[in-house]
């Protein structure tokens, strides 16, 4: 299993949401298909060169093709993803579970599409609070 990720950017350099998913390989059938449930008709997609990707149906690829330079000189963002994503495995998981990978993922991506809503974060959290009422300390120790 190898995992897949997108980032969309504002203006060419600001990022914001991100998509990763889970893929059993690079054949380019798989990678159409992430693209396609990632992106939306019409984008611009940054990708590695990867023969893959060539003739994605209503987005416009640019294939960049980098050589011997650092690939986090040309695409800084999707590298910075998954350098958190591995920190955040290693953290708060201390490394993934091959079974889980799809539950890590959906967490990270959940985690970093929220990173900068923190008004709605505190109400939602306020709401389940208030929808699930007070706890016997009983209850809290023992889970029975």
């Amino acid at each position: 299993m190898v995992i897949a990720g997108a980032i969309e950017l504002h203006d060419g350099r600001i990022p914001g949401r991100i998509r990763l998913d889970q893929i059993p390989n690079y054949t380019r059938e798989t990678l159409h298909s992430f693209v396609l449930r990632s992106t939306c008709s019409g984008s611009e997609i940054w990708t590695d060169g990867n023969l893959g990707y060539a003739d994605v149906p209503a987005r416009k690829h640019r294939p960049r093709v980098i050589g011997k330079m650092a690939a986090h000189v040309f695409m800084p963002w999707i590298h910075r993803v998954f350098s958190n994503l591995k920190r955040f495995a290693m953290g708060v998981y201390h490394g993934f579970r091959k079974r889980y990978l799809k539950a890590y993922l959906n967490e990270f991506v959940f985690r970093w599409n929220r990173r900068r809503h923190y008004r709605i974060a505190f109400d939602s959290l306020l709401g389940i609070g208030i929808g699930v009422g007070p706890m016997p300390l009983k209850l809290l120790r023992t889970g029975v």
